[in-house]
């Protein structure tokens, strides 16, 4: 969570964070509005997890480049209007897969893993594009679907209308994708 403003911009995380804990949700709001400080706390057990959630992510660009894909990556972490629009201008070149897309509406925002053409035509000319998380978990999480189906609101905005599917993708999985309906 962050203020912007008189507003607040919201992340799959703040989602996920209320619906596990209403009163996280307070403490993040303090800490947006400055009133409170986060706290720190070091583990090199979350710190391992991260790292090599972020290997994986690296490793599976690297396959998809393998197969013969074109790739874009969209630096930074913060989802700030620099990075959305490289994002948006991204998707409306028609690349196969954008990391680590940028997209805000309405509020929400959020740094996709991976954003993939499929070849459906939309706003955006012949193809449009479907959110790929990649996560580490024996299995999926509520949470994870929860954060593909905001990405996938996101993307809806951008290309006109909802993506068919939404994937995740784990690491035994010889980087075959798990496919989630959007719809569902």
């Amino acid at each position: 969570m962050r203020k912007a403003d008189d507003t607040y911009e919201l992340t799959a995380s703040d989602l996920v964070g209320y619906l596990n804990c209403r009163h996280l949700s307070a403490l993040e709001r303090g800490v947006a509005e400055g009133a409170l400080t986060k706290p720190y706390m070091r583990d090199a057990f979350l710190n391992t997890l991260w790292s090599r959630g972020l290997l994986h992510e690296q490793n599976y660009v690297e396959h998809l480049r393998k197969i013969g894909l074109e790739v874009v990556g969209i630096e930074g972490a913060e989802v700030t209007s620099a990075a959305v629009a490289e994002t948006v201008a991204a998707m409306k070149k028609g690349v196969q897969v954008i990391v680590q897309g940028a997209l805000a509406q309405g509020g929400w925002v959020g740094r996709v893993d991976i954003l993939r053409r499929v070849e459906l035509p939309s706003a955006l000319g012949d193809g449009s594009y479907e959110a790929a998380d990649t996560k580490l978990a024996r299995e999926t999480k509520a949470g994870a679907v929860l954060q593909l189906c905001l990405y996938s609101d996101l993307i809806k905005e951008v290309q006109g209308f909802a993506p068919k599917h939404m994937s995740i993708v784990v690491p035994w999985s010889d980087f075959v994708p798990q496919q989630y309906r959007f719809a569902d």
